[in-house]
């Protein structure tokens, strides 16, 4: 499969690693978060090669991530904006930070994240949306969605999104834990 083919799987993680994935991406958002504006910001905290920042600014525009558009201060040159869909990458770009400050052999973390309205430094959690407990991959599991009613290579609904991954379902499943309110 080549990486561009991804765009076409059913699955979020795939379809997000095809844009996402792609080489440069996540420090062109890195300065997009921290204020970069202009292509030649972009450049100067990068570094990265002319040609290679336009096509990765490209692609970011082209999936909606960022938007050119004309400068503020009414110049001749175009600035580049997170959309929407650019700023809810902001978790995914935290929990990433995190993950290299801890794991590739950083002395300390070069960067900590001020909360402005409260004045903390803060780190990313991935919390349940119903009770507010911190989601770890061993209390948590795929089921399946709205986006998977049929199994392609059975044609009948799938029971389990590991029948679909291909994934050997483990013995004795567990039962849903109660809810806290």
């Amino acid at each position: 499969m080549k990486h561009e083919e991804l765009l076409d799987e059913n699955c979020a993680i795939a379809r997000s690693s095809a844009v996402l994935g792609e080489r440069w991406v996540w420090p062109i958002l890195r300065q997009a978060f921290n204020g970069a504006r202009r292509f030649e910001e972009f450049q100067k905290g990068i570094g990265l090669a002319r040609n290679i920042l336009t096509d990765r600014l490209t692609l970011l525009v082209e999936h909606g991530i960022l938007e050119r558009r004309p400068a503020d201060d009414g110049g001749a040159h175009r600035q580049y904006r997170l959309t929407a869909k650019g700023h809810d990458l902001f978790p995914a770009y935290l929990a990433i930070m995190e993950w290299g400050n801890r794991w590739t052999g950083l002395p300390a973390p070069p960067i900590d994240v001020l909360h402005k309205p409260c004045g903390h430094r803060v780190n990313a959690r991935v919390v349940c949306s119903e009770c507010g407990e911190e989601l770890t991959d061993r209390e948590t599991e795929p089921v399946v969605g709205k986006g998977l009613f049929v199994h392609a290579d059975r044609g009948r609904p799938a029971r389990s999104v590991r029948e679909v991954l291909g994934i050997d379902a483990k013995p004795g499943g567990r039962a849903p834990r109660p809810r806290r309110r």
